[in-house]
């Protein structure tokens, strides 16, 4: 009798077994953190009409290897989105998109997450961690020529006036040119920033690729 009570409560008894639930293969393939990869847009980006959220897509043009084979083949495509897009202001500001790297896409068919920077572009200047911004200089060139412009039609309309002298002419009709010169600058906005379809951007890995 006894050893059947001892049976019976060694039966009801829960297993203690232990498993690994941590466990996670070792991956095949790891793509270092700081890697550079290289990519042409498959899609042409401007920011006079892309919105923050649109979908940005490129393909890598040189591959990625880890000295022994290639992880990353030419071609494959790398997703992004527009997580901001602004455009260039009629005096000051330059056009300006902030991107966000995606996922890397290879021919074994599926998407891997990827953190990256922005590390360049071969259009416009990079500007912080992902936004490219358009080229200085054209819009304050534009300002300064409409001003001179207007400068030099205001002073001959200046020297025109009866009853002034020409040096004071001038200046009263130059003054008058600028601010008109100023004023038709202010009607135009600056240059908008366009990526080519075929414009190489550079990314660099923030964190490691595996899989």
């Amino acid at each position: 009798m006894l050893r059947l009570i001892l049976l019976t409560l060694f039966l009801q008894e829960p297993l203690n077994v232990q498993t690994n639930v941590d466990f996670q293969p070792k991956p095949e393939h790891v793509v270092p953190k700081g890697t550079g990869i290289l990519v042409a847009l498959i899609n042409r980006i401007s920011t006079k009409n892309i919105t923050e959220g649109s979908g940005v897509y490129a393909k890598t043009t040189l591959p990625v290897s880890d000295g022994d084979r290639i992880i990353i083949p030419v071609g494959a495509t790398v997703t992004s989105k527009v997580v901001a897009a602004e455009r260039a202001g009629r005096i000051k500001g330059k056009a300006s998109l902030a991107i966000s790297f995606q996922g890397l896409m290879l021919d074994i068919g599926r998407t891997i997450r990827i953190y990256a920077s922005l590390g360049g572009s071969d259009t416009g200047t990079r500007t912080g961690e992902a936004t490219i911004q358009a080229e200085p200089g054209k819009q304050t060139e534009d300002v300064l020529v409409a001003g001179a412009r207007g400068a030099a039609t205001g002073a001959v309309i200046g020297v025109a006036s009866r009853g002034v002298g020409v040096g004071r002419a001038v200046g009263i009709g130059g003054g008058a040119g600028v601010a008109a010169g100023l004023a038709e600058s202010l009607i135009r906005r600056g240059d908008d920033l366009i990526l080519e379809r075929g414009t190489v951007i550079e990314i660099i890995l923030d964190r490691p690729i595996e899989f």
